[in-house]
């Protein structure tokens, strides 16, 4: 496993790399799409079940009204879908999900997010029905750690969770031991995680100081959790 040090990270949009045991950290949370369907492309499983940790939902769908843009999506090879992820217009830091539920990656999604601001929450009811996918948004993460998947999972995190800030890097982090509860709470799911993809989110998760020290305390958890298993 790729030890981690956290002194060199920056804002990066275009960042995305394999720490070792199936665990990938990004900048931009879009990225993690184009991981998972590397991942599925490389191991042939269909369906996963995914679990979102985040302050923010990230449920946006930029395809929607966009009929012939979807069908692109749906008939897209992976080097198709690095292009739509680049582009930055159709699948972005925050309507990354929804991409992965149209082509059928996603069958099953769990939220935990604490963004209360009156955006909308979660999935849109329409694409769920359309494609068959069932959500349940969590109200802690005692709940979340509980569920007991029969897909094949993926763990996905965002260090803004931990942020209780809403300005542009600026950092109002919560305390060490409330850190550390919370991910105590998500040990069970990043063990059980085929893949695990953490999103650094530069600006959202406090200064950058605050992200690299976010970072300095999440990421090697993870390792040691996942070698550990």
């Amino acid at each position: 496993m790729r030890p981690f040090t956290a002194q060199s990270l920056k804002e990066d949009d275009r960042f995305y790399v394999s720490l070792g045991s199936n665990i990938w950290i990004v900048d931009n949370h879009k990225w993690a799409f184009y991981i998972w369907e590397e991942m599925a492309r490389d191991t042939a499983v269909k369906n996963y079940c995914l679990v979102h940790v985040d302050y923010h939902w990230d449920g946006g769908n930029e395809f929607f009204g966009h009929p012939n843009k979807e069908k692109e999506l749906l008939e897209a090879g992976i080097e198709v879908i690095h292009s739509l992820i680049e582009e930055g217009r159709w699948v972005t830091f925050d309507s990354f999900i929804s991409p992965a539920i149209i082509r059928g990656l996603v069958k099953e999604v769990h939220f935990f997010c604490t963004q209360d601001d009156g955006s909308d929450r979660a999935i849109d009811d329409e694409l769920l029905e359309r494609t068959g996918v069932t959500q349940m948004i969590h109200p802690s993460m005692e709940s979340l750690s509980c569920i007991e998947p029969e897909l094949p999972l993926i763990f996905d995190f965002c260090l803004d969770i931990f942020n209780e800030s809403d300005q542009w890097y600026e950092g109002d982090i919560w305390v060490d031991e409330d850190i550390e509860l919370l991910l105590l709470a998500c040990k069970p799911l990043v063990i059980k995680a085929d893949i695990v993809t953490v999103s650094l989110s530069f600006g959202y998760s406090g200064t950058e100081d605050d992200t690299r020290r976010l970072a300095e305390i999440v990421v090697p958890h993870f390792q040691e959790w996942r070698n550990d298993s």
